[in-house]
């Protein structure tokens, strides 16, 4: 019996390693999405307006639209930020924190925040971008849902960016993906639920 404790505590060790590895990128991928509908002050709200400018600027490829006007570069610094600003606090917990330091997989002393944040962040919403480039090829709505590829675009491309400056075990990799499928599926709930995101909008 205690054999069986010791390994189903240590697989929920393993699974919140892996969950807490991908954090800043999750957080990026779905504040960036979320758009004008953050809580924020007036003031950060209002120059963030100013670049609620679509990525492709309007321009089309073989008269269909590059990524559409949903990938704006306000989600792009949005998201960036916000993986910055995750990474950040994983790095001070990582330092004043026993727990953390024991189960962080990134090691922090030797690993640049800022840098492995930007990573994050920028690599979830380019695999968004990537995805959005193909969608409007297969004539798919611009923000309309497509499961499985609207979770593992940003898992792909943030796990690769991010690999400049820290690459995860192959174990932790491989259940990095699952995971944060079945994770984007529940908070795409809790964030329509709360108003954050459309219904249409969700797998």
């Amino acid at each position: 019996m205690s054999g069986i404790l010791y390994i189903n505590k240590h697989m929920i060790v393993f699974i919140f390693q892996c969950f807490w590895y991908l954090l800043p990128a999750a957080l990026g991928n779905h504040t960036a999405s979320c758009g004008n509908r953050l809580w924020l002050p007036a003031a950060l709200k209002k120059i963030l307006a100013r670049c609620a400018i679509p990525v492709d600027r309007g321009r089309q490829w073989r008269g269909k639209e590059i990524f559409g006007n949903n990938k704006t570069w306000r989600g792009l610094i949005v998201g960036v930020l916000a993986g910055v600003m995750a990474a950040g606090i994983q790095a001070f917990l990582f330092f004043n924190n026993d727990f953390f330091r024991n189960n962080t997989i990134v090691d922090y002393g030797a690993v640049n925040f800022v840098l492995l944040g930007a990573l994050m962040g920028g690599g979830a919403l380019a695999g968004d971008l990537v995805k959005s480039f193909i969608k409007r090829r297969l004539d798919k709505p611009s923000g309309s849902a497509w499961f499985p590829w609207d979770q593992l675009d940003w898992i792909a491309g943030a796990m690769i960016l991010s690999s400049m400056a820290y690459v995860p075990p192959l174990k932790v990799a491989a259940l990095t993906v699952p995971l944060y499928v079945l994770v984007h599926l529940c908070s795409d709930r809790v964030v329509c639920w709360m108003g954050m995101k459309k219904r249409e909008e969700v797998n």
